[in-house]
């Protein structure tokens, strides 16, 4: 198992805690603040490669990380990594086509959600519909001399011609609203 790894003074943990703390704080930040806060990240980090950093087992043989050197003189200097492959404008242009990226695939699911609730709520307007012209049907048939409530008030018998016309109508509505 190797020595614990120990890091004392690097400029670039403290920054790094704040900077995770106020990330996962708010759990939801704009693009537009997560991009302000790595590139604070990012001109920081490079601040702290500007500086020496130092590696040196001391007397207990555990591994130390610091930009200092240690009192006896004898450490390693470490060199910072090269700088990144690309250019920042090269960057840039692929950190806006991810986010186009981005977008495209929120609107498409927005898309997709709005057309699930549509077609949920058309099967449900079809269900009830069926269901009572199926109702409706049913009582037609059951009831052969059925009354009707008019618009005055009265109610009458409905003729046989008319229950076998509404009769008739249940049905289409059946054909119609239940599949």
């Amino acid at each position: 198992m190797p020595p614990f790894v120990q890091r004392e003074d690097l400029a670039i943990s403290p920054c790094w805690h704040i900077i995770e703390g106020i990330i996962f704080y708010k759990k939801r930040l704009s693009m537009k603040t997560v991009s302000l806060i790595l590139m604070v990240a990012a001109s920081l980090a490079c601040a702290s490669l500007a500086a020496k950093t130092y590696r040196w087992v001391d007397e207990n043989g555990v591994t130390v990380y610091s930009q200092s050197p240690p009192p006896s003189g004898a450490a390693t200097e470490i060199k910072p990594p090269p700088p990144p492959a690309i250019s920042p404008e090269e960057a840039w242009r692929k950190l806006n086509a991810q986010k186009q990226r981005l977008e495209d695939l929120r609107e498409d699911r927005e898309l997709k959600r709005q057309a699930a609730n549509e077609k949920k709520a058309e099967d449900d307007r079809l269900k009830r519909n069926c269901e009572a012209a199926k109702r409706n049907l049913a009582g037609y048939i059951a009831r052969p001399h059925a009354r009707q409530k008019e618009a005055d008030g009265v109610y009458r018998y409905i003729t046989e011609e008319a229950r076998q016309e509404r009769m008739k109508e249940a049905k289409e509505q059946i054909k119609e609203n239940c599949r």
